[in-house]
């Protein structure tokens, strides 16, 4: 074969639908993974971080061939995918549907084959407008992650993301309005699992308070063309920092993380503590490495020092105690590197205990620490607080704005249609021909002719039977 024989040849397999099924098989299964592996920008990045922190030598390996696991929509490999099956679709539906269309100017029969081959062609392009609808969507829209803690509200707009991914086509343009949740609530099995978490929120546009409803993992809110799905949730406490000169410098509620919440993890950072130790050049700062425990439970302590300390318990707070691991210094803030918000540097810090030890800090208590060598007994010179006044909680939403919805819901419709047409309306037709055909049969009208088309159908069904064998007049 030459050159052009053998393009010809491959150009024929390519664009064929089993090609593209392939493909799409290849697709379905990147998607899965996506499903099940955290994604950067559309996921919680501590669980992203957690993922490859335990898998490492995969994802090194993977990355390797092109196909990081937490950014698999993003991935060479889902684009070769995407775009193959892309051409070898239209390649296939154009083909069929011109040749279709051909066959209709032509005055084509309108037999039951004619038919299922337009509800074959309906089936096959609602595949295609489904992956128009999904690139579509994407690059017009966006998607991103905020949380939101009880009490609080979150503005649709760039800065109210923690993170956020608009599409290439997007025209920047966020609504602008506030969605706050005024509390949250879970529920959980027998066995610990959450068995239903549900956010109640209301949405305030313009300052006016529009809509209040409940947001559930299968109960969406969608207002503005963007909709809000409940993803996770988990602990702030409520921290309350105040310095050597009696003055608050920190006054706000952390967000922990943490798949298990019975003990989800968090950091303090005090960037601007207010207190320069004697002798230091610099003003001092302080963070903190956080453990919560809703429901903590008292445990004996194994080691030189022994006594007792605290462990998770259950996941609802019916006991809540903070561990609190203090560290001073300097939280690199400064140095113009980008720093995770879940995590601490404490490459320019050192621990406030040598033996780096927590403390246990339960709710509605404080501690009072030391930072000039004071014994912090009578005047508060030289000592600051660290205050836990409450514990709330926070969700977190994945926010997405899609406009080839629309054509989503329009390629179902095509689906329906397309699999109606082949798989009942051809057998009709054709059960209805054969009655039509039979001598004196139907309303007494000639018989219906056969198309040439349809002489290769007949010939199978007539195809092996027995002849029938006449019988004379004269025969008993």
């Amino acid at each position: 074969m030459g050159l052009r024989e053998r393009a010809s040849r491959f150009w024929r397999e390519y664009t064929r639908m089993r090609t593209a099924i392939l493909f799409l098989i290849g697709i379905a299964l990147i998607v899965l993974v996506g499903s099940f592996v955290p994604q950067q920008e559309t996921s919680q990045q501590a669980k992203v971080d957690e993922f490859l922190l335990a898998h490492q030598n995969l994802d090194a390996l993977t990355s390797h061939l092109g196909f990081p696991l937490t950014q698999v929509f993003v991935s060479p490999l889902f684009y070769v995918l995407l775009g193959s099956l892309y051409i070898a679709l239209a390649s296939c539906v154009l083909r069929r549907g011109t040749a279709l269309v051909r066959r209709t100017l032509r005055g084509h029969p309108r037999t039951p084959q004619y038919w299922g081959e337009w509800g074959s062609w309906l089936f096959h392009t609602s595949f295609f407008l489904l992956l128009i609808a999904v690139v579509w969507g994407k690059a017009t829209g966006f998607e991103g992650i905020v949380t939101v803690t009880e009490g609080d509200r979150v503005t649709e707009a760039r800065t109210g993301f923690d993170t956020l991914r608009e599409g290439f086509l997007f025209d920047g343009h966020h609504a602008g309005y506030q969605v706050a949740l005024n509390r949250f609530h879970a529920g959980y099995a027998a066995n610990g699992a959450p068995s239903d978490f549900v956010s109640n929120v209301t949405v305030y546009d313009q300052g006016r308070a529009v809509e209040t409803r409940d947001i559930r993992v299968n109960d969406f809110l969608g207002y503005r063309d963007v909709d809000f799905y409940q993803q996770d949730y988990g602990w702030a406490p409520h921290l309350v920092v105040q310095n050597p000169a009696g003055r608050v410098v920190y006054d706000g509620r952390v967000q922990l993380f943490g798949g298990d919440k019975s003990a989800q993890t968090g950091v303090l950072k005090v960037p601007d503590f207010g207190y320069t130790l004697p002798g230091a050049s610099r003003p001092v700062q302080i963070g903190a490495k956080l453990v919560a425990f809703p429901d903590a439970r008292t445990r004996q302590q194994i080691g030189p020092g022994g006594g007792a300390g605290y462990g998770p318990g259950g996941q609802e707070a019916r006991n809540p105690v903070l561990l609190v691991q203090l560290y001073v210094g300097d939280l690199g803030l400064d140095t113009g590197r980008p720093q995770d918000v879940t995590q601490l540097d404490t490459r320019a810090m050192s621990p406030y205990f040598q033996d780096g030890r927590s403390l246990p800090v339960p709710l509605a208590g404080s501690l009072r620490l030391p930072l000039a060598g004071t014994d912090c007994a009578g005047a508060a010179s030289g000592c600051f607080t660290v205050s836990f006044p409450e514990l709330r909680q926070y969700s977190l939403f994945h926010v997405k704005k899609d406009q080839g919805v629309p054509l989503v819901y329009a390629s179902f419709g095509m689906v329906m249609i397309g699999l109606l047409s082949k798989l009942y309306l051809r057998p009709l037709l054709e059960a209805r021909r054969r009655r039509g055909d039979r001598p004196g049969s139907g309303d007494g009208s000639e018989p219906v002719p056969v198309p040439a088309s349809d002489y290769a159908w007949l010939a199978s069904t007539t195809a092996g039977s027995p002849a029938e064998t006449p019988v004379s007049s004269g025969g008993r």
